[in-house]
């Protein structure tokens, strides 16, 4: 282990995961050796950019609380190893236990909101959203969305 990226809610070392992979606010950057911190504001949005800024920074792990399927075959071709961390835990604690070892590996893909695990995609899909007429609803993925897009 040398680099761990964490998904993150917000640009801070308490702040929890974000519920949603592709989709999460911030990325964390943390150099296991040099103790550094890089933070990284998501903005492609889509899990395939998340493995991007990952790949980039030369993680050799990566910490999230859900993740697709189609993002955690993105994650495994780039080489990370993925791990799920609770999503109530600051991620200077999610680093303590990556270091320690007591992180769930990512064998399967698991969502906040659906199960995919099944062979379905739901790429480039958002609930409650419409092309045409924007938001329809105000779940917590179109309230998270709005948020990152009024910053």
């Amino acid at each position: 282990m040398r680099k761990a990226g964490l998904t993150l809610l917000r640009p801070d070392w308490q702040s929890p995961l974000s519920p949603y992979f592709g989709i999460a606010a911030w990325m964390l950057i943390y150099d296991m050796r040099t103790d550094q911190k890089t933070f990284e504001r998501n903005r492609l949005l889509m899990g395939r950019g998340v493995v991007e800024v990952f790949a980039r920074h030369r993680c050799t792990d990566a910490v999230f609380s859900n993740i697709g399927p189609g993002a955690l075959e993105i994650l495994r071709a780039a080489g990370i190893r993925a791990w799920y961390g609770p999503s109530d835990v600051p991620a200077s604690q999610l680093v303590d236990r990556l270091k320690r070892g007591e992180l769930e590996p990512a064998n399967e893909a698991r969502s906040h909101d659906h199960d995919c695990t099944g062979s379905h995609s739901h790429r480039g899909k958002l609930r409650n959203y419409s092309r045409r007429g924007g938001e329809r609803g105000r779940s917590a993925r179109d309230q998270s969305l709005s948020a990152i897009a009024r910053s």
